[in-house]
C-alpha cells in the first residue's frame, strides 16, 4: 500500500474509534512496524489533524474533526491526479512530498467511491532523464525568496560562463527542466538548462524588480508560457 493511502486508512480508523488505540495494534492492522506508525501520526500532525495521545499510551482524534466535501468530475479528477504524479515523479522531495500530502488531503475529501474511481484511474508519470533535484528545490526557494541566483553554466559550444540572473520561472521538458531569467549580463531574458548547470548559489541580494513586472515582460517574449 501507498504511504498517501495507508495515511488516509489509518485517519479513517481513526475517525470510527471513540477510545485510545496503540500503535501496535494499528501497526498490526495495517502491517507496518510501530516506528512507521508514529511517522504517520507525525504527519497527520503536521496536516493539521487534532490526534490526542503519545508512545504507549495510544492515539484519538478529537471530536469535531471533519473533511470538506470534494467534488470532481472523472476528467477533473484525472487531471488532478496525472498533475500530482507528475510532480511526485519529478519534482524536488520538498514539493514532491508536498503534491504527496495534497494528494492525501484531496482524497480525504472524497467519498469512498470517488476515491476508489481517482486512484483507480491509471494514470501515471514517470521520472525525467535529468536528476538535478537539489537544484531544483534551491532554484524554487530563490523564486519564492525573490533573491539572486549566481550560476556557473556550461553554453552550447562546451564553454562555462558564469552569470548572475533573476529567476522567473521553471519548465518542466520531456527530457530536460529548464530555467527562464533575467540575465544581468546580457540585459535580457535566458532560458538556462537545468542539466548544464555546473554550480549554483541562491545570493543574498533581493531581486530589484517585481516578480509580476518580471512575469508580464516575460509572457510578451513568451506569449506560450503559462506562467
Amino acid at each position: 500500500m501507498q504511504r498517501s493511502g495507508r495515511l488516509l486508512q489509518l485517519l479513517q480508523s481513526l475517525r470510527g474509534r471513540r477510545s485510545a488505540v496503540t500503535a501496535k495494534t494499528l501497526a498490526e492492522m495495517f502491517q507496518v512496524s510501530e516506528r512507521t506508525i508514529y511517522r504517520d501520526m507525525e504527519t497527520l500532525l503536521e496536516l493539521g489533524v487534532p490526534i490526542e495521545g503519545e508512545a504507549g499510551t495510544g492515539f484519538i482524534l478529537r471530536p469535531g474533526f471533519f473533511l470538506p466535501s470534494m467534488a470532481f468530475t472523472r476528467d477533473e479528477a484525472d487531471a488532478v491526479l496525472l498533475g500530482l504524479r507528475f510532480v511526485m515523479a519529478r519534482g524536488d522531495a520538498e514539493i514532491a512530498k508536498a503534491a504527496d500530502t495534497a494528494l492525501l488531503k484531496i482524497t480525504g475529501g472524497m467519498t469512498d467511491e470517488a476515491e476508489l474511481r481517482m486512484l483507480g484511474a491509471g494514470l501515471t508519470a514517470g521520472p525525467g532523464e535529468t536528476d538535478r533535484r537539489e537544484e531544483l528545490a534551491m532554484i524554487r526557494g530563490a523564486m519564492r525568496d525573490h533573491r539572486k541566483l549566481e550560476i556557473t553554466y556550461q553554453s552550447e559550444d562546451g564553454v562555462c560562463v558564469r552569470r548572475v540572473v533573476w529567476p522567473v520561472a521553471l519548465g518542466f521538458f520531456d527530457k530536460v527542466e529548464m530555467l527562464a531569467a533575467w540575465c544581468e549580463l546580457r540585459d535580457a531574458f535566458r532560458h538556462f538548462r537545468i542539466d548544464r548547470v555546473e554550480a549554483l548559489s541562491v545570493l543574498e541580494e533581493d531581486i530589484p524588480r517585481s516578480l509580476d513586472s518580471l512575469l508580464t515582460a516575460y509572457r510578451r517574449i513568451e506569449p506560450q508560457a503559462r506562467v
